[in-house]
């Protein structure tokens, strides 16, 4: 009889957890489909006000949606769809009219959501951040409101794309790999300063592992509750979302990931060339990053590195005897020096970079900050 009840017990614990499974996956299907759509009515937004389309932004809002604008000393001004459309000329449709917008987040519950939206205004020095209630209406997601908030400062609209690795563990192994998060925020917290807006790049899009999470420190902290950051790492853009034309820059970031299916990413590389060849942009990466730029090569079918002074995690440092290391034993500075890369190295636990031109490497990730500095200098030199 024992026996026969531990039977059922079992039988019904599958059937429960296999049940909540099936429940747990279609739930994420259905807020994936309701971000496909929300993200579908941003992106009519953005565009109509960026390029003075007011078709695409009626298209966005519930006809009886209402907007919240700022006017002058403090006060709120209420307009309707049509009114606010009127905004933007439809001489100039079609016409860029100074506006960078972007999606920084959303929040899906059932049939209705938030989302964020950031708007850089070079022209004014100024960044909206545009906050949005949606509802599912008849099927299609639409916005019934929306007001902003502007913040002063220096922005240019220029953007850096940061490559992540979508590899949570080494191959053939349970052990598991992330991209390294204080390469992450360090570079990302200093580009932003600096008035970039950053968006991440990993092979297939959608969420990326993380390592070297670290809430002692102070900065990482910070951007790990900071929701519209963690949002952005969790819904990264595939190669087929991204132009390279709307880049100035790219950023390699490491961790145990990134030595894992970046580097002989054809996509990937394409867009790095392109930022780097045609749009005289900046290549940077740093410790482990710098095997994403090892394959790279130029128009004459040359490695781009070769010749190049450069730096990454030499084999000096490795610990040989880790389990990461024996699960997958990559030397980053060999495979530098097979495509004829000049190395050099610094102080294990210290920042060490290198610029060539237009590429920057990083040691180690103690070397994040000096190396999104000299990416910066380099794009500074350009204006």
């Amino acid at each position: 009889m024992m026996q026969l009840f531990f039977s059922r017990l079992f039988l019904a614990m599958c059937f429960l957890f296999g049940t909540m499974a099936q429940a747990t996956a279609t739930t994420r299907g259905a807020v994936n489909d309701s971000e496909k759509g929300i993200t579908e009515a941003i992106q009519h937004y953005l565009y109509g006000t960026s390029f003075n389309d007011q078709s695409s932004i009626k298209k966005a809002f519930y006809a009886n949606a209402r907007l919240y604008l700022s006017g002058k000393d403090n006060t709120t001004r209420e307009v309707g769809v049509a009114e606010y459309a009127q905004l933007f000329s439809e001489n100039a449709k079609g016409q860029f009219n100074g506006r960078f917008g972007r999606l920084i987040s959303i929040d899906v519950s059932g049939d209705s959501a938030t989302a964020k939206a950031e708007i850089l205004m070079p022209k004014q020095s100024a960044k909206f951040i545009d906050v949005f209630l949606l509802k599912k209406i008849n099927g299609t997601w639409q916005i019934i409101s929306k007001t902003a908030e502007r913040e002063n400062g220096p922005q240019h609209g220029r953007k850096i794309l940061f490559v992540v690795s979508n590899f949570d563990q080494y191959p053939g192994t349970s052990i598991s790999a992330g991209n390294n998060f204080p390469e992450l925020v360090y570079t990302y917290q200093i580009f932003r300063k600096a008035g970039y807006a950053i968006d991440f790049l990993s092979q297939n899009g959608g969420a990326v592992p993380l390592e070297m999470i670290n809430t002692a420190d102070a900065v990482l902290k910070q951007h790990l509750y900071d929701t519209n950051f963690m949002w952005a790492l969790g819904h990264t853009k595939s190669p087929a979302e991204i132009k390279a034309s709307d880049y100035v820059a790219i950023n390699y970031i490491g961790g145990g990931s990134a030595a894992i299916g970046v580097a002989d990413n054809f996509a990937i590389q394409t867009l790095a060339m392109e930022i780097y060849q045609q749009q005289g942009g900046v290549i940077a990466a740093i410790c482990q990053g710098t095997e994403g730029i090892s394959r790279l090569k130029n128009k004459d079918g040359s490695y781009l590195i070769s010749g190049k002074v450069l730096t990454t995690f030499p084999n000096e440092f490795l610990n040989k005897q880790s389990p990461i290391f024996k699960a997958h034993p990559i030397s980053l500075e060999d495979n530098l020096k097979l495509r004829q890369g000049k190395l050099t190295f610094g102080v294990n636990g210290k920042s060490h970079i290198e610029t060539d031109g237009r590429l920057v490497t990083g040691m180690n990730w103690e070397s994040s900050v000096e190396v999104a500095e000299a990416v910066i200098r380099l794009l500074d030199q350009k204006k």
